[in-house]
């Protein structure tokens, strides 16, 4: 395998971080009261996850170790690299995701966690205090900007997910990889993911956030529904299409689906990213109303495994083409 597991978690933290934002902008698009919750979540979780993926890829590279300037030479090493490029939307895409999680925080109102520190922690409070009071007037400086760094926060959240798959799909030496589908592949699994990720955040949170997204949890995994169904055919035409074109790729989806990481992709893509979030969907059609914050926290965690896997999987599965 010529890449390993710190850039499968790249991978994975860079599409489901820009998935997060994609969702959480669609979400306020259609009614920000309605899924208020979603937009939230979304917003915040969305830059951190992208941020927290780019030290596996750092460290995947071997930069930062010995030589911490080396670093610098992904973003000018190679202006024509994708990878350079890459390095630039990633790095402004975390920069307006953070300006817009900031945003996400009401410094008009009180924070009922900070009040409570009050009799409690007194000096805690205190430090709180003055750094809310410090860091409103630079949120209401921001403030008016929205609008115009959601804008520009969507196109590099586009690009990212893009970029997630074209920086293997562009691998002329691994047949399975230089495929046409890999990109939509992994823009679709990106949007599946980050749905996830925000619902899940989205769960976890205090109850009457909880409360007012539940009655929406129906509408939203109908949705996430379709995604997967549209992921399961990119699979299937990936895999198809990648067994015809040459002996590598043929031995590469040999290896996926009957070799030694069949078990993984059988139970990790297969059963958890489709079947087990799928099952729980129609059982709640069947049952005629929304699941439990537990039944979502199931269902979505089980998407965000194998988004995980399937990136895992593709580099894993790697098998390049024998120059005699």
């Amino acid at each position: 395998m010529a890449w390993g597991l710190p850039i499968a978690i790249y991978l994975f933290l860079a599409g489901a971080g820009a998935g997060a934002f994609l969702c959480a902008v669609g979400a306020e698009i259609y009614s920000r009261h309605t899924f208020k919750p979603l937009v939230h979540s979304g917003t915040l979780i969305s830059g951190p996850m992208v941020a927290l993926g780019m030290p596996f890829l750092i460290y995947d590279l071997g930069m930062g170790k010995v030589e911490p300037w080396r670093i610098f030479f992904l973003f000018f090493g190679n202006p024509s690299s994708i990878m350079s490029w890459g390095a630039w939307i990633i790095s402004a895409f975390v920069t307006v995701s953070l300006t817009l999680g900031f945003l996400e925080l009401d410094f008009h109102e009180t924070w009922p966690w900070l009040e409570k520190r009050k009799l409690h922690h007194p000096k805690l409070y205190r430090r709180l205090s003055f750094i809310k009071q410090i860091m409103t007037p630079i949120h209401n400086a921001i403030e008016p900007y929205r609008v115009k760094l959601l804008i520009a926060g969507t196109v590099l959240a586009l690009a990212t997910t893009v970029y997630t798959g074209l920086l293997i799909g562009i691998v002329n030496s691994v047949p399975l990889w230089n495929s046409a589908i890999l990109p939509v592949l992994f823009m679709d699994s990106a949007l599946s993911t980050g749905l996830a990720a925000a619902v899940v955040y989205a769960v976890v949170q205090p109850i009457e956030e909880r409360r007012l997204l539940a009655h929406h949890f129906f509408s939203l995994n109908q949705i996430h529904s379709l995604m997967i169904v549209i992921e399961v055919l990119f699979i299937f035409s990936w895999l198809l299409l990648s067994a015809n074109s040459s002996n590598a790729a043929n031995e590469s989806v040999h290896m996926l689906m009957f070799g030694n990481l069949s078990l993984l992709f059988w139970i990790g893509i297969a059963f958890f990213g489709i079947l087990d979030p799928i099952l729980i969907y129609i059982y709640e059609v069947l049952l005629g109303k929304p699941l439990m914050a537990y039944g979502m926290i199931v269902s979505d965690g089980s998407v965000l495994v194998g988004g995980f896997i399937l990136r895992y999987l593709a580099l894993s599965a790697a098998v390049p083409v024998v120059l005699f």
